[in-house]
């Protein structure tokens, strides 16, 4: 079964990430999002909406997978994750984030890739809690939620580990509007047509422009921020940190 769909609708898109496990991020759900840009891109579609399956947007990096990778498993697993949340990050049209349920750590870092964000009443909590597991942010990331966050926000969010709900993300700055759930699909293709429905290329040399600043930030730390994560990932307390909530995780599965 493919881990993603990618619906059209009068010269947009819309991509569903499907891939089981509450869409948390491993190979599989790395590359159907690869993919699903890819596919989008080539169709030259005006604008995309990024949601996920269910109750389920992107739980975060999944850690019962990714605790099982070495050193070198997981350094590649990173340099994914790089090429493609920044894919997302610069896609040339716009993005919108219809946030269907959790998007904790990487799966708010998802959320914060896309140009506007709207989440479902009652869909759970967004945050980027990272730090409450002692690791830090890959370069990619951080300069996502640099770029995506209001100055005045972010260390706030990013040092606090808080997990917020939709209506506290607001002013949090973590997302811009909480619609009910059964209208949030259509407000985000409302959202979509608003700034996709104009003539020409003119969006994607704005985007550029307005991201060049990240993008190059990404490129210089990359390796150095990759290091720093596998350095803190393999410490013991991060394999403590991680193992237990691993073992809730696999616990929950078996009920």
């Amino acid at each position: 079964m493919e881990a993603y769909t990618l619906e059209q609708r009068a010269g947009l898109g819309i991509l569903r990430l499907h891939a089981g496990g509450a869409n948390a991020l491993n190979e599989r759900v790395l590359q159907a999002l690869k993919t699903g840009l890819r596919q989008a891109e080539a169709l030259k579609l005006n604008g995309l909406v990024l949601t996920g399956y269910e109750r389920f947007f992107c739980a975060g990096l999944d850690l019962i997978a990714n605790y099982e990778l070495n050193r070198n498993q997981m350094s590649r697993f990173l340099e994914d994750f790089d090429v493609v949340f920044s894919h997302l990050f610069s896609f040339p049209r716009p993005v919108i984030a219809a946030i269907n349920g959790s998007a904790a750590a990487g799966g708010c870092v998802l959320a914060l890739a896309c140009d506007y964000r709207v989440m479902a009443a009652g869909a759970g909590v967004i945050g980027l809690n990272e730090i409450r597991l002692g690791l830090p942010l890959p370069a990619v990331a951080l300069e996502i939620a640099r770029c995506s966050l209001p100055p005045d926000k972010a260390t706030y969010v990013l040092y606090s580990g808080r997990l917020f709900s939709p209506e506290e993300a607001v002013p949090a700055g973590l997302v811009h509007e909480v619609t009910p759930p059964e209208s949030l699909l259509q407000t985000a293709i409302t959202r979509l047509h608003e700034f996709a429905d104009h003539p020409g290329e003119a969006c994607a040399p704005i985007k550029t422009s307005l991201r060049s600043a990240a993008l190059a930030q990404m490129t210089r730390n990359a390796g150095s921020m990759r290091e720093a994560f596998l350095e803190a990932w393999f410490s013991q307390a991060a394999r403590n940190a991680v193992g237990n909530v691993r073992r809730q995780l696999l616990e929950k599965k078996r009920v």
